[in-house]
């Protein structure tokens, strides 16, 4: 890819076998209908199956029956080791399913697969994200770990499989969500010359009556039309794995109070969900989009410390990569090439060096009826986050389909309006709105003009102005690259150095 956005493939997509049939059921809208209620304080049985379209999960408790299914590319399945398939089916079984106990309070969830490798790194993963959990669904914190540490679980005596190899090559699989991460992750794969294959991993929208409420969401119908015109655009292939898994994640779906539980797995059952894709290619890494504030960590009320996103941290990053080692033999690693920058940095390039990239950006919630035929809903606090950053690099907002923010009326979309409190009046580990303090800022320069820019003006130019060095060197400085090989850092330091030392024209 030249400087311009114009990428520069080494190689046309390829003709995929799956059929047409095939792309359309995964992203098929789903029938309105209730959830399949919560389940009993009693045991949970759990089976899976390998199947010739992918997997299939089933969950039994007395009467309730509930069946998941995990479908692949044919090419891609197909063509997968025998070994993979079952290291994947142990693995996402006990991961999909192990917080169950602690959102229903099981005292025993019982397998059909043997003990999963992964087993101690998915309960430190699990454990981590229940301190958040407990602060977001203000509960008490022992009561979640009381409940974890209080499931058991038992699995068949069989032998997991002997983890094989492959002879792998400088090339990944991407992560494509159409994020700003995962477009600028592509662009730069594009540059290094790691001829990256992408996949998305697609879970069903919504569609359900929770409560006398109808709750849907639009992601699946939205990123289905990308998808097409990205690869038209483009001239590559966009893989899609279907993870009926996702059903599991919302609180609708059991009928139970809101909670955050449910969504702690997703990342880490995404990795095992690549890996076919870097045993097709012989492919050597797997490229998330995880950035540098996902490191941030809080103290609850309970005094726990917490990180909101550590599936999505650097460390979580280098368990990962040690999980790919175990199943895979030390074939393929697991990293993020953003990781040393913040959001608002990754946008600055995105905007500046990828604009070709930029205009296919979603980053909505799409958890609302104004998603229905837009895939920004222009009414949550990322849609608004996206508009102000957009604003403040210098960015058209209508160019990917987002609609003025800037009145009073969208005040309660920015947190910084809500929930600011000054540097020097807040705790060392209190979470705080700096970055998106620097981008009202930004905006302010630029002469953007608005009803909360006024407010802006009023409350917190004068902090931000006498912040302005401090905060442009976090937010838009390079930071330590904790999981990238310095045979790839040593070309893409350059890249950031320089998109990073422009200054906002």
């Amino acid at each position: 890819m030249d400087k311009k956005g114009n990428i520069l493939f080494s190689s046309s997509a390829q003709e995929d076998p799956v059929t047409e049939l095939w792309l359309q059921q995964q992203f098929t809208e789903p029938e309105t209908h209730r959830g399949f209620g919560p389940l009993s304080a009693e045991p949970l049985q759990v089976s899976t199956k390998t199947r010739e379209e992918g997997i299939t999960l089933a969950l039994r408790q007395g009467p309730f029956y509930r069946r998941f299914k995990i479908l692949f590319p044919p090419e891609i399945w197909k063509a997968c080791p025998e070994q993979l398939k079952t290291a994947i089916r142990n693995n996402i079984a006990f991961l999909s399913s192990m917080e169950l106990g602690v959102t229903f309070s099981l005292p025993q969830i019982n397998y059909d697969t043997p003990f999963p490798e992964l087993k101690s790194a998915f309960r430190e993963l699990l454990f981590n994200l229940l301190l958040f959990d407990a602060h977001a669904d203000q509960k008490k914190t022992d009561e979640y770990l009381r409940r974890f540490a209080n499931t058991t679980y038992t699995f068949s005596e069989t032998a997991p499989p002997k983890a094989e190899s492959w002879n792998t090559k400088e090339r990944s699989i991407n992560t494509m969500t159409f994020g700003k991460e995962s477009l600028v992750s592509f662009g730069l794969a594009e540059e290094l010359g790691l001829r990256p294959q992408l996949v998305t991993i697609s879970e069903p929208d919504w569609n359900v009556i929770y409560r006398n409420q109808h709750f849907r969401t639009f992601e699946c119908k939205h990123k289905e039309h990308l998808i097409r015109e990205f690869e038209a655009e483009f001239d590559v292939k966009i893989h899609n794995v279907h993870n009926g898994l996702g059903d599991l994640r919302f609180y609708g779906h059991w009928d139970i109070d809101e909670t955050e539980m449910g969504w702690n797995s997703q990342l880490t059952e995404f990795l095992l969900l690549l890996t076919p894709f870097n045993s097709f290619y012989n492919s050597r890494y797997m490229i998330f989009g995880h950035e540098q504030s996902c490191n941030d960590v809080y103290v609850n009320k309970d005094g726990f410390r917490y990180n909101p996103f550590y599936d999505q941290s650097s460390e979580w990053i280098r368990h990962m990569s040690a999980m790919l080692h175990t199943i895979t033999n030390g074939s393929t690693q697991a990293l993020s090439l953003v990781q040393p920058l913040h959001e608002i940095a990754v946008s600055r390039i995105l905007y500046q060096r990828y604009p070709q990239l930029a205009k296919y950006q979603m980053s909505c919630h799409l958890d609302n009826d104004g998603a229905e035929k837009n895939r920004w809903c222009n009414n949550c606090s990322k849609c608004a986050l996206c508009f102000i950053f957009m604003k403040a690099l210098g960015f058209d907002p209508a160019a990917v389909g987002l609609k003025e923010l800037l009145s009073l009326k969208s005040k309660k979309l920015y947190p910084l309006f809500s929930n600011y409190v000054p540097q020097a009046e807040r705790k060392a580990d209190e979470p705080h709105e700096d970055e998106q303090l620097l981008a009202f800022f930004l905006a302010t320069e630029r002469g953007v003009k608005g009803e909360l820019m006024e407010l802006f003006k009023e409350k917190f130019y004068a902090e931000a102005k006498e912040r302005e060095a401090e905060l442009k060197e976090t937010y838009f400085g390079v930071h330590e690259p904790k999981n990238i090989p310095a045979s790839l850092w040593k070309k893409i330091k350059p890249i950031y150095e320089e998109e990073l030392g422009k200054e906002n024209e």
